[in-house]
């Protein structure tokens, strides 16, 4: 150290007042000066006593008397002081030392400065710290240890885990499986052959790195298998479920790493040459195997699929060129001898395949009742399918069991038909028929026949004289001394049309109407006086403008009625 003033280098130190001073100048270059250094004293019996008390780094000032709340500690220091509370506790459980509480204590600090406490509980926090520092250091626990401790569920614990690590780029190392392996060779009880189980496992879960069947499994399964066969080894009968209840995991996932080891070389080898010896082959991972099995599966199908292919592309080449070959010799054999021919397809079709069919077909109730005496029936398949007489009532009552309520019903069905008869009343429904169509087979070529098929097709209304209708589309076909009168009810109504002269009387207009309407004579009179009613308001010598139905008319007198 030298003088900030003189730069000289004798400086002159005074330890029980703590300054440090310039002996050529004189300036002071530290004072009050407070020495961390161990001191150790002497306690009444003589031992030496370490002098002084540790403090921590994060420890705060103390409350006490009545300061408590002038100095109460801040909403962050309170989360902090319970953060370590809940460290030592669990610390505590498990038999941490004092290294693992400070640096969970330091990952805890971290996940306060990066708000990761917040919708999390600070048990799940603090757990996953402590796990974090028990992976770095490498030691057998697990975290379903601090599950059991803190009595919550494992994925919560192990979801808040792998977030912490994610927002703390951590880089953990991998589970060896090895480091559980002394741990549950205890708890299985081996006695004194316990460390020889443990170093067996030991070398199984070695091979089984070797072979690929550890790389991306929990270490839970790993051990599990290893200890099974390891127990086995030294004839220790340890059953399945033993097992799973020490290592906490599946009986599938158990049976699952077995059938995966048994399949590699060394699960062939005898319990003596796998403690002697030492495969350098490694075995494929087992998901490289399944997938390539898959593929071969695959494979095989698609090659059995082409091969039933080319076999019927032969076939029917095959056929192809038979029946070319057979075209050309019937081709040249007619050419030959034509009457030969003939001769032999009128041979052909006697003894044809149709003929024969329909004398089957003429013969099946003989053959039917022929099938029964069949005695020289030697095929098993064909005696297979022939029913004895105990196997059909059996398939018999079978049937009628299943189908009791379909058969209830329709022997009720059955009784109703026969009571309705014997009382006489007929509940069959007779089918409707469809109407025949009347619509013209020809579309109409003018307006006018276009009319006329609708007057044949549909009759719109009684009231109308259809007569006079189909007189408005004869050519020239309006008389003299005429008028027409065009009458309407309402918009939803057909217009009614009447035709009668000045000079006709009302006796005719009643006879029309019997006649044609068959009305009994007082509504024939009725109906006549209201017609004669209707033309004397509407009759003029003049053109007039009748409103009728919303649309508007008018007649110029000429017998024809025009539009306005």
């Amino acid at each position: 150290m030298s003088c900030r003033q003189c730069g000289e280098s004798i400086i002159e130190f005074d330890s029980t007042q703590g300054n440090s001073v310039c002996t050529n100048c004189g300036t002071v270059i530290e004072e009050n000066t407070i020495v961390s250094e161990v001191t150790f004293g002497e306690s009444a019996s003589g031992a030496a006593v370490l002098q002084g008390s540790y403090v921590a780094a994060d420890k705060g000032r103390a409350a006490i008397g009545s300061y408590r709340r002038q100095n109460a500690l801040e909403s962050r220091e309170k989360t902090i002081a319970e953060g370590r509370q809940r460290i030592q506790s669990i610390a505590t459980a498990l038999r941490l030392s004092e290294r693992f509480m400070e640096a969970a204590q330091r990952y805890f600090n971290l996940a306060i400065a990066n708000n990761f406490l917040q919708g999390r509980k600070t048990q799940n926090v603090v757990a996953a710290c402590l796990y974090v520092v028990c992976r770095m250091e490498k030691t057998s626990h697990m975290l379903i240890d601090f599950s059991d401790i803190l009595q919550t569920n494992v994925f919560t614990l192990g979801s808040t885990f792998l977030k912490l690590v994610r927002e703390l780029h951590l880089n953990l190392p991998l589970v060896d499986p090895s480091l559980y392996i002394s741990r549950f060779a205890a708890m299985l009880e081996f006695g004194d052959k316990t460390h020889a189980v443990a170093a067996d496992a030991m070398r199984l879960v070695q091979r089984m790195d070797r072979d690929w069947i550890q790389t991306g499994r929990r270490p839970a399964g790993i051990c599990g298998a290893c200890l099974l066969i390891a127990a086995r080894m030294h004839n220790f009968r340890r059953t399945q479920r033993e097992i799973i209840q020490v290592v906490k995991i599946a009986e599938i996932t158990l049976r699952k790493r077995l059938d995966e080891f048994k399949e590699t070389p060394s699960g062939n080898l005898s319990v003596s040459d796998f403690q002697n010896l030492w495969l350098e082959e490694a075995c494929d991972p087992p998901a490289f195997k399944r997938a390539r099995k898959k593929h071969k599966d695959v494979t095989d199908e698609d090659e059995e699929t082409e091969k039933e292919k080319e076999q019927k592309l032969k076939i029917e080449s095959q056929s192809t060129q038979t029946k070319e070959e057979k075209a050309s010799q019937d081709s040249s054999e007619t050419e030959e001898n034509e009457e030969e021919n003939l001769a032999a397809e009128m041979n052909e079709y006697l003894h044809g395949e149709q003929l024969l069919g329909l004398a089957k077909d003429m013969n099946v109730k003989d053959i039917d009742e022929e099938v029964e005496n069949w005695s020289d029936i030697d095929d098993d398949e064909i005696r297979n399918v022939i029913l004895d007489d105990e196997e059909v009532k059996v398939k018999t009552e079978v049937w009628t069991e299943n189908n009791k309520e379909y058969l209830e019903q329709l022997e009720a069905k059955r009784k109703r038909e026969e009571l309705n008869q014997q009382l006489g009343i007929n509940t069959k429904t007779h089918r409707k028929r469809r109407k025949k169509s009347t619509k013209p087979t020809t579309p109409a070529q003018t307006v006018v026949e276009a009319a006329k098929q609708m007057l044949n097709t549909k009759k719109v209304s009684k009231k109308i004289n259809y007569a006079v209708l189909e007189s408005l589309f004869e050519d020239n076909g309006s008389a003299d001394n005429k008028e027409m009168v065009i009458k309407a009810e309402k918009l939803s109504q057909p217009h009614v049309v009447e035709e009668f002269s000045k000079e006709e009387s009302k006796e005719d207009v009643i006879r029309e109407i019997v006649e044609e309407e068959t009305l009994p004579l007082p509504n024939a009179l009725q109906k006549a006086q209201d017609i004669q009613d209707d033309y004397e308001e509407d009759y003029d010598d003049n053109p007039l403008v009748s409103h009728i139905s919303g649309d508007e008319y008018w007649s110029d007198g000429d017998g024809e009625v025009d539009e306005w």
